[in-house]
């Protein structure tokens, strides 16, 4: 199996915005007034991460198996259906959330906040109208199954 990641770095432009075949996108936008773009993406069992400067290389890119990546399920509460997951790398954490807003025609929003440790040093939003997400019943829950891990609601967290 190919690497989500390599593919990133292979592309530049706004190709690397779109996730390649057979890949589903998690969440994809643009940020910052069209400026930058994040890109998600599964892949069977990886799950990839892509930030930069649109038209150019991917300033990062995180490719992980699915078990790595940390992800919190919408309780079934609120006037939003939200989730958000969760990259890991060398001390950095970069939480990607989505959220619709559960009347007719509900707004999807969407975005990146970037942790080093429990310190907050970025949060972007993603740009109005921008967000593309796999919707409620994000596969990465599904994936993280398949892969053998369960959801505690109690503890909200992986085992």
């Amino acid at each position: 199996m190919f690497r989500l990641a390599a593919l990133f770095v292979l592309l530049s432009g706004a190709a690397w915005a779109q996730c390649p075949d057979p890949a589903q996108t998690l969440v994809s936008c643009t940020l910052k007034g069209g400026a930058k773009q994040l890109a998600t993406c599964l892949d069977d069992t990886r799950v990839s991460y892509a930030f930069g400067a649109v038209g150019r290389a991917p300033e990062l890119v995180l490719d992980h198996s699915v078990r790595d990546v940390d992800m919190r399920p919408w309780p079934g509460v609120g006037s939003s259906i939200w989730e958000e997951f969760t990259f890991y790398s060398k001390g950095f954490s970069y939480v990607v959330h989505y959220a619709v807003e559960r009347t007719p025609g509900g707004q999807v929003s969407g975005g990146v906040t970037v942790m080093m440790g429990e310190q907050e040093l970025a949060h972007l939003r993603c740009d109005p109208g921008s967000v593309v997400s796999a919707g409620y019943g994000l596969p990465l829950f599904e994936a993280k199954e398949r892969a053998g891990q369960t959801y505690s609601i109690e503890t909200h967290s992986w085992n």
